[in-house]
């Protein structure tokens, strides 16, 4: 480990927030866990290979809007290693104000934004991409609303599993095919990928509103 100003950061910022927020600190921890990175790291690799179009993959910057960002490792991701496009704008929304407050310290680049997903008007925003690698703890009507209030050609990324011993997730997928279908009256040229995590298996689907 190279041990520099950016490690000195990090391990202040939990020294931090195990003074001020013990409860939150399993939780940051678990955000930056091994297999998070490897999820996240694996969608902006399969995202930078998609090459079907989608809105405003012409213009020179997009919007990109991640929904249960958590801490932000999605969106700083993103922003360091999307190659499609330059990032005009990243906003990573939660409904949780501790992901906020606390991934603003690990990542002062990112737009944190306090929502629910279910009040977020996206047909009134500029979003080119919308990313929810959280679909397993979402209820499907809510995902479909998302969808459903965005414009054509919005490219959504999805992801979930098939995790069902968590408590957590509630709407888990029993294969990729069954992920799959769940999107096919609302998306179009869907691509499905799926990572083996040991444990459980992570589905993936890329592709355009129709």
């Amino acid at each position: 480990m190279n041990y520099n100003q950016d490690t000195i950061d990090i391990f202040t910022n939990l020294k931090v927030i195990t003074e001020k927020h013990p409860g939150r600190l399993l939780d940051v921890l678990n955000c930056f866990n091994k297999n998070q990175y490897k999820c996240k790291k694996w969608l902006v690799d399969c995202l930078n290979n998609y090459e079907y179009h989608f809105k405003n993959k012409t213009k020179d910057s997009i919007d990109i809007a991640v929904l249960g960002g958590w801490y932000g490792l999605t969106a700083k991701l993103l922003k360091n290693y999307f190659a499609v496009k330059q990032i005009r704008n990243i906003y990573s929304y939660d409904f949780d104000p501790y992901t906020k407050k606390l991934g603003r310290m690990f990542f002062n680049d990112i737009e944190f934004v306090e929502m629910d997903i279910k009040d977020l008007e996206i047909a009134e925003k500029s979003f080119s991409i919308i990313i929810n690698t959280s679909c397993e703890h979402m209820e499907q009507e809510i995902i479909n609303q998302t969808i459903a209030k965005a414009p054509k050609e919005t490219l959504f990324v999805l992801q979930s599993n098939n995790y069902i011993e968590i408590d957590e997730h509630i709407n888990c997928s029993a294969s990729l095919q069954d992920f799959a279908d769940k999107f096919k009256d609302n998306l179009k040229n869907v691509k499905m990928y799926e990572l083996d995590m040991e444990k459980y298996t992570r589905f993936m689907l890329i592709g355009a509103k129709q």
